[in-house]
């Protein structure tokens, strides 16, 4: 009966920890550090580790603050922010500055060259029907930062669906590891619909997923499937996204234009294929092993409690 109740009180243990939410990882900053507008998790460190507040002072003027209720689970959001972008002072309760941190917003462009150069862009040269094309993804801040994004390049039907696999390659999940990313993927336009827009949005981290705006877009149109040349048209405004509210204070004033930043060097990268058609392939969902724990746990249970 002994053993039977030590075993019961096993199960309750192994279901009580089973319905324990894994933490979110956090991201350590420190002072000198890139933060960006969506990201959340964001834990002030080292020097910064008091921070209760991030003020944007050009010139020893205070134009915009933002108070940091946790240094240790800080969420940066854009209406907190507004236009001010680039260096922010981190300052205690005190006052006494801490050190600063540069906030930028997680841009995104795209452009699409040959594949056999890497560098024509089809806005000089335009498409043709018997050539490869690669996507070159640019973030100008988000890719140096060491944040492990990812982009999903999304090829939109006439008809409204979606896919990131075209031409036998996945175009999902891309690393953006440096400012500029030149996909080893590539894609033919004979492969695509009659009409199809192309545009690049963040997989990576879920915030960016859910709040940042996409890339411009480029749209392919055929006159004619058998005629080699092809109609292009483009949207250098990115697709605007619902911003969350916020309850941070923000103190407006003039504004400021945004500080811009050199492209570096381009680097290729890739991911292996794995082939999806219709919509982008949706944020993980959680294992069904806790679910599946809890009733087997709840049975066990009570089969023993009978015996």
């Amino acid at each position: 009966m002994q053993q039977k109740r030590i075993l019961l009180i096993l199960l309750i243990g192994l279901l009580a920890v089973s319905l324990v939410a894994a933490p979110v990882a956090a991201r350590e900053v420190s002072s000198g550090s890139t933060i960006f507008v969506y990201e959340n998790g964001i834990t002030f460190t080292g020097d910064l580790a008091e921070t209760t507040q991030l003020q944007y002072t050009p010139n020893n003027n205070v134009l915009n603050t933002i108070t940091v209720q946790d240094p240790q689970n800080f969420e940066l959001l854009a209406a907190s922010v507004g236009s001010y972008t680039g260096s922010w002072d981190a300052v205690n309760s005190s006052g006494t500055k801490l050190g600063t941190v540069m906030i930028y917003y997680p841009d995104l462009s795209i452009d699409i060259v040959l594949a056999k150069d890497g560098v024509s862009s089809v806005q000089q040269w335009g498409f043709l029907d018997t050539e490869s094309y690669q996507i070159k993804i640019n973030s100008p801040h988000v890719g140096p930062s060491g944040l492990g994004a990812e982009v999903n390049v999304v090829f939109k039907g006439a008809d409204g669906s979606q896919t990131t696999y075209v031409s036998g390659n996945s175009f999902a999940d891309i690393a953006m590891n440096s400012a500029q990313v030149l996909t080893t993927q590539s894609f033919r336009p004979k492969d695509l619909g009659k009409t199809t827009t192309i545009y690049a949005e963040w997989s990576e981290p879920a915030s960016f997923h859910n709040y940042a705006e996409k890339s411009n877009s480029i749209t392919m149109d055929y006159n004619d499937v058998t005629d080699p040349g092809l109609v292009i048209t483009f949207n250098p405004t990115p697709t605007k996204t619902t911003v969350p509210p916020t309850t941070t204070v923000t103190t407006v004033a003039t504004t400021v234009p945004p500080t811009t930043a050199a492209t570096p060097a381009v680097t290729t990268t890739g991911t292996t294929p794995k082939p999806t058609t219709g919509t982008p392939i949706p944020a993980p969902t959680q294992s069904p092993l806790p679910g599946l724990l809890v009733p087997l746990a709840l049975l066990a249970g009570v089969v023993l409690y009978r015996k």
